[in-house]
């Protein structure tokens, strides 16, 4: 097996989470992207990204300021590579 073929489960988590970021909608209360796991939501939480609560029944996420901020970071970045 070629080095950069192994299976790094980490790098999957790291995907979701950076979908879910980059799905939020400024830094208001909001519903997370539709199949977003609670595991994704909670590793999202855990590292400072995201705020969750929940109401009734409804699950609920905002950003950070580290959250925003690095979503921010990243839009930059992806649009340097574009050009």
């Amino acid at each position: 097996m070629q080095p950069g073929c192994m299976h790094r489960p980490w790098r999957s988590n790291i995907i979701k989470i950076m979908v879910l970021l980059h799905s939020a909608d400024g830094m208001a209360w909001q519903s997370p992207p539709k199949g977003t796991s609670l595991k994704t939501l909670s590793e999202a939480e855990e590292q400072g990204f995201i705020l969750i609560r929940e109401e009734f029944q409804k699950r609920q996420f905002r950003l950070t300021e580290l959250g925003s901020d690095y979503v921010e970071r990243d839009k930059r970045r992806l649009e340097a590579r574009r050009l």
